[in-house]
C-alpha cells in the first residue's frame, strides 16, 4: 500500500504537470434494503409529472441518487463529526468555526453553511468572528488570484466552490444599490441586518465566485419507478374527509386527519416517495487539477497537496457511512473505489491511496505546515445582528 509520504510526493508532481487533468474515482454499489433504492424525496415527480428519470447515452433510464451538492455537503459535514475518540476537526487541527448561542447551544458550524464564506449567516456574524480572531475580512476578499486566507481560514471553499451573490464592480454601483434598499424608516431586524451586513460590496464579479474543483454523484441505471404509499392509518381520524372543517378550520390546521393509503388518485400531485428498481448503482467523482492550478497560492506547497488530500480523505470517510437516507443504504462493491490519474491524450493511470488513518495524518501534517490554527468557538449574543434575526425567526422577538 502507498505510504502517506509517497502519495504526497506523487501529488506534488501531478499538480505541477499541465498534462494532468485530475483524479477520477469510480465505485459500484448495491442497495442493502432490497431490490430497490430510494432517491431524494420529491425528485422523481413534480406536480404529477415524472421529471427525475433521464436517459443515458446507451438508452437506459437512470436517476440521480445523490447529487454534486449533496455529496459535497455530506463530505464537509464530516469535519464537524466524530473521528476515532474525538472530533475530526480536532484531530486534523482544522480551522472549524462553531457558532454557539445562549446556553452553549450549537447554532451551526462553518462546514455546514450552504454558501461557505459567502453565506449570509457567516456575514451576519462578522463582528463576533473578528473578535474571535478569525480573519473575516481577508477571507471575504479572497479570490483565486489571492486564495491564501481560504487555505488557513476556510479551506473547504477551494474544492467545493463559492459564490458571492451581492457584489458590484464599482463603489458608485454599490452605493446606489444600497441606497435603494435602505431608505425605509423604522426598519425591522431583518432589514437592518440586510442593509448593514448583507448589502452589496465592491468585487469584480469574475472574482466573486469559484466553481467546485471536486464533483461527485451517485447514479442508478436501468431504473423503473415504484410508488410507495403510506402503510399505517390514523386510527382516530383516517375516516374523516380531508375537507372536513370544524369551526371553519380544517383538521389539518392542527395536524389531525390523514389520507387513506389506497387513495392514489388524490395523491397523484403530491411528492410521495418513489422507490426505484435498478440494474446498477455507480458513483463517479473527479478532482480537477486544472482548476487547482488556477489558484495562485503564495506557497503552492503545501497548499495544493493539502486541498487534494483533505478532499480525498473526506470522500473516503463518506464511504464509511453510505446510509444516505431511508431506503438508500448502500454497500461499496468489490474491488472498492478505483482511483485513476487522468492525463490529456494518454490512458488513465491507477493511483493507490494510503488507508484513512494515514491520509488523516498527512492532512494534519500539511495543515500544520500551511498554518492551520485549529477549531474556534464563536459566541453569538441575542443582541447581535445574527442573534436578533434568530430571535425573530424563532418568534421570541418582534420583527
Amino acid at each position: 500500500m502507498t505510504t502517506a509520504s509517497e502519495l504526497h510526493s506523487q501529488l506534488v508532481d501531478l499538480a505541477s504537470d499541465p498534462a494532468v487533468a485530475g483524479l477520477s474515482l469510480t465505485g459500484a454499489y448495491e442497495s442493502l434494503t432490497g431490490p430497490t433504492v430510494t432517491p431524494p424525496a420529491g425528485t422523481i415527480r413534480q406536480e404529477g409529472q415524472v421529471v427525475g428519470i433521464f436517459e443515458t447515452a446507451d438508452g437506459k433510464p437512470a436517476a440521480t441518487i445523490d447529487s454534486w451538492g449533496s455529496v459535497a455537503s455530506r463530505c464537509e459535514a464530516l469535519l464537524a463529526g466524530r473521528f476515532h475518540d474525538g472530533a475530526l476537526a480536532d484531530y486534523l487541527n482544522f480551522p472549524l468555526v462553531t457558532l454557539v448561542g445562549e446556553g452553549d447551544r450549537v447554532l451551526t458550524t462553518s462546514v455546514e453553511l450552504s454558501h461557505r464564506q459567502a453565506d449570509a449567516t457567516w456575514r451576519l456574524a462578522r463582528n463576533e468572528l473578528r473578535e474571535a480572531g478569525v480573519a473575516f475580512d481577508e477571507i471575504q476578499r479572497a479570490t483565486r488570484k489571492h486564495p491564501d486566507a481560504l487555505v488557513t481560514g476556510f479551506p473547504t471553499a477551494i474544492p467545493f466552490g463559492w459564490w458571492h451573490s451581492h457584489t458590484k464592480r464599482s463603489q458608485k454601483a454599490v452605493d446606489g444599490a444600497n441606497k435603494r434598499t435602505s431608505s425605509k424608516k423604522n426598519k425591522s431586524a431583518l432589514e437592518r441586518g440586510r442593509d448593514e451586513y448583507l448589502g452589496y460590496y465592491v468585487m469584480n464579479p469574475a472574482d466573486s465566485r469559484s466553481a467546485r474543483l471536486f464533483t461527485a454523484e451517485f447514479i442508478a441505471t436501468g431504473v423503473r419507478e415504484r410508488r410507495r404509499m403510506a402503510a399505517k392509518v390514523d386510527a382516530l381520524f383516517a375516516a374523516v374527509e380531508a375537507e372536513t372543517k370544524i369551526g371553519g378550520d380544517k383538521l389539518s390546521t392542527v395536524g389531525l386527519g390523514s389520507i387513506p393509503p389506497t387513495d392514489l388518485v388524490k395523491r397523484t400531485d403530491r411528492s410521495t416517495p418513489s422507490d426505484l428498481t435498478y440494474d446498477t448503482i455507480e458513483s463517479r467523482a473527479f478532482f480537477s487539477f486544472t482548476g487547482l492550478r488556477a489558484f495562485n497560492f503564495t506557497r503552492p506547497e503545501p497548499a495544493g497537496s493539502l486541498i487534494v488530500t483533505l478532499t480525498l480523505l473526506l470522500y473516503l470517510l463518506h464511504h464509511q457511512n453510505l446510509s444516505l437516507r431511508a431506503g438508500t443504504e448502500l454497500r461499496l462493491r468489490e474491488p472498492g473505489l478505483q482511483i485513476r490519474v487522468e492525463r490529456q491524450g494518454a490512458e488513465p493511470e491507477p493511483l493507490e491511496l494510503p488507508d484513512v488513518d494515514d491520509m488523516a495524518a498527512l492532512v494534519r501534517a500539511l495543515g500544520a505546515e500551511a498554518g492551520w490554527e485549529g477549531p474556534r468557538t464563536v459566541r453569538i449574543s441575542p443582541e447581535s445582528p445574527l442573534g436578533k434575526i434568530i430571535r425573530v425567526v424563532d418568534g421570541s422577538a418582534e420583527s
